[in-house]
């Protein structure tokens, strides 16, 4: 009797199971919940904002009682300049130059990712470098800010606009670019904190230099960081997700074996 009542219970709890879809261990109604979610657009849309922050704070940067503590600032930093800091600025701004190291990076980066058989990886690297040399562009041709008085310039500038700064631009998005491709959590960390110094050595050598306006550096930042958000956020959603496994195979088995771990 015992047995029987087993059996029936075996039975009663196996037919909601087999109801399921096919391969549906439960699996099909999470999934479902996910997309739901739409993992990613939280993402995509912080991009979407900053992409709209960094016109406006060039904007900010122009408006007068802006613009003067701007320029106190600039001017503060030129009475304290030394041989040797200013020498060292030079260096870090020539690691940083928008029309050779910046163009070289688009390009080197991703073709040295693509010879790693990293094809996804080059494809967002690239993008979020185009990015934000795309929205550094644009913002520079909308708010025309002025470069600091030619006085407090210890290296004529390339340009006569200001806003934003085309090397901190550079420089984050090559932070950025590392930390979003290292592989391990050792290298991430590792090219968290090196990127960082990076970026902001070449940000203060731009504003020692008297080439930019603190805002001015802030705003390239920026560029760098809503192209990174934008292009993680576009790879997360769930509808380009089957085009971005046929892209790198080798990358979805990879998310799926740390998943599964």
């Amino acid at each position: 009797m015992s047995r029987l009542r087993h059996t029936d219970l075996d039975s009663q709890t196996a037919q909601p199971r087999s109801s399921l879809p096919p391969g549906g261990d439960g699996r099909a109604l999470s999934g479902s919940g996910e997309s739901g979610r739409h993992p990613g657009l939280g993402w995509l849309l912080t991009g979407a904002g900053l992409c709209v922050l960094v016109p406006l704070l060039g904007v900010l940067a122009k408006v007068g009682s802006v613009a003067r503590l701007d320029l106190r600032a600039d001017e503060h930093i030129a009475r304290d300049r030394t041989g040797t800091l200013t020498t060292l600025a030079k260096l870090a701004s020539d690691v940083a130059t928008p029309e050779t190291v910046g163009v070289g990076l688009l390009i080197l980066v991703p073709v040295v990712l693509l010879l790693m058989r990293r094809r996804l990886d080059a494809a967002k690297v690239f993008c979020m470098f185009a990015g934000a040399f795309a929205l550094a562009e644009i913002s520079k041709r909308l708010v025309n800010e002025h470069r600091p008085p030619a006085a407090l310039q210890v290296v004529a500038a390339d340009s006569g606009v200001s806003f934003p700064s085309g090397h901190a631009t550079v420089a984050a998005v090559l932070a950025i670019a590392l930390v979003v491709i290292a592989a391990t959590f050792a290298w991430r960390a590792a090219a968290l904190v090196l990127g960082v110094l990076y970026a902001i050595v070449v940000a203060a050598s731009r504003v020692s230099l008297g080439d930019h306006y603190p805002l001015d550096v802030l705003g390239g930042m920026l560029c760098a960081l809503s192209a990174a958000f934008v292009v993680t956020g576009l790879a997360a959603l769930p509808a380009l997700q089957p085009y971005l496994r046929r892209l790198d195979p080798a990358a979805a088995n990879r998310r799926n074996r740390g998943r599964k771990a």
